[in-house]
């Protein structure tokens, strides 16, 4: 290997299906090889009528308990598990096609995703993908929360977590993130929540889709699963979140991540600090601009090659 990294796709179309986290009802995503420099792109195809929204920073309408991506008239929630997996895997270039408003939540980890992409594989274009290498630190702070990125010959995080629970309290974890480490050791972390606050949404009409077998759910007296895949699997998906929330810029990054109380939020600024250039500044959070008109790009033909 020659060390430089070249943008992917699909080898051939997959087709996923699940429920979503708050309708509860099922969802059909389409993942569909595309040709190089198309991006990630969303087509959400609900009652015939498609809607086109690009994965970019400048689409993030809602940070407040996912990612949510918008154009102004669809929205697609929950876009983090599944960019984390596309991520780890270099995928670069693909159109997703769904017919809901979000994601399907899967076991609540990005495993099955990833499962899904390993099942057929990838295809290398010649087109190479430069990194962003932090030369400098950058940070965001929000209160007690911050993100700061050190410079580093790889991808690390330290990243530290503190909930008024008996068991998350106080947590940190420190740890290298090429691509086998994601693979097996962040990536099957699913995702958490308090039967308190679980209940509480569900009161409102959200989270109609959540359960025991799509989440880690603690109660006060602890955890109402009967296991854990990792004994502090909370924080590991912390670390999948922030991974799936910055692959948003799309570009990788070379950095030693130092997080502490983070969220999707914090992680969205971030993302939009790096993006700015700007180095060496307190910055809390960034204006998105809206892109200019999009068309569909045309569909790659590898899966029909291949």
């Amino acid at each position: 290997m020659d060390g430089k990294i070249y943008r992917k796709t699909l080898k051939s179309q997959i087709n996923i299906s699940g429920i979503g986290l708050h309708s509860g009802n099922k969802v059909s995503l389409r993942l569909i090889p595309a040709e190089a420099h198309t991006g990630l792109i969303f087509i959400c195809n609900i009652k015939n009528k498609k809607s086109i929204i690009p994965v970019s920073l400048n689409h993030v309408v809602d940070t407040s308990n996912a990612v949510t991506l918008g154009d102004g008239f669809r929205i697609v929630q929950t876009v983090e598990h599944l960019m984390a997996a596309l991520f780890t895997r270099g995928i670069t270039d693909l159109i997703m096609e769904i017919d809901s408003s979000e994601i399907p939540i899967m076991d609540g980890s990005s495993r099955p995703f990833l499962e899904a992409i390993d099942s057929i594989g990838t295809v290398s274009f010649l087109e190479e993908v430069e990194p962003f290498r932090v030369t400098n630190p950058v940070w965001v702070v929000d209160g007690d929360k911050y993100i700061v990125i050190l410079p580093s010959d790889s991808l690390k995080v330290t990243y530290n977590i503190h909930f008024n629970h008996p068991l998350l309290r106080g947590q940190s974890l420190t740890i290298d993130l090429d691509e086998n480490v994601l693979s097996n050791e962040i990536l099957p972390a699913r995702t958490f929540g308090f039967l308190r606050d679980v209940e509480a949404l569900q009161s409102r009409g959200l989270a109609l889709g959540g359960s025991l077998d799509n989440a880690i759910v603690l109660s006060d007296e602890g955890y109402l699963n009967e296991s854990l895949r990792f004994e502090n699997e909370c924080i590991r998906h912390k670390v999948l979140d922030l991974i799936g929330d910055l692959s948003i810029i799309g570009r990788p990054i070379i950095g030693h991540i130092l997080a502490s109380k983070a969220g999707h939020a914090l992680d969205i600024s971030m993302g939009k600090l790096i993006m700015s250039r700007i180095t060496g500044d307190e910055v809390s959070k960034f204006k998105s601009k809206r892109m200019h008109d999009f068309k569909i790009p045309r569909i790659s033909a590898f899966a029909k090659k291949a």
